[in-house]
């Protein structure tokens, strides 16, 4: 993590966000899989709501949002004419603290919603309660 190029930065963010496509598409597939028959018990009614609340969490925490910042850290300098980003450094760091703050918030949905009888995540995606 001491590159400067906005290049490489873009890259590292799309990357990221890549490997967070798979871990939400399966996410997405456990969800598919429950669904595809009547009275599936392939998961429990409380996991589904949980999975279904990681998913749309993955997918606009850790894939919209980084492929985003990747693309635009690529391509704006590239556009305004510009050798290379105003302040690569703290671009770098921001980098590091989005792929170290995911270890904690995906272990603790996943560990509670996939293992334990814990609460997970409570709430559906829309933010309502859950379907019961």
């Amino acid at each position: 993590m001491t590159t400067v190029d906005h290049k490489r930065i873009g890259l590292l963010y799309i990357l990221f966000a890549l490997f967070f496509l798979v871990v939400a598409g399966l996410e997405a597939l456990v969800i598919r899989v429950q669904l595809m028959y009547p009275h599936n018990d392939f998961v429990s009614p409380q996991v589904f709501n949980r999975m279904f609340t990681m998913h749309g969490t993955t997918m606009i925490f850790f894939v919209a949002m980084p492929i985003l910042f990747g693309f635009g850290n690529y391509l704006v300098p590239l556009m305004v004419g510009a050798r290379d980003m105003a302040f690569p450094r703290p671009e770098c760091l921001q980098l590091l603290a989005e792929r170290v703050q995911w270890i904690p918030v995906v272990f603790q949905l996943s560990r509670r919603a996939a293992v334990c009888t814990g609460p997970g995540a409570r709430r559906m995606w829309a933010g309502g309660p859950t379907l019961r």
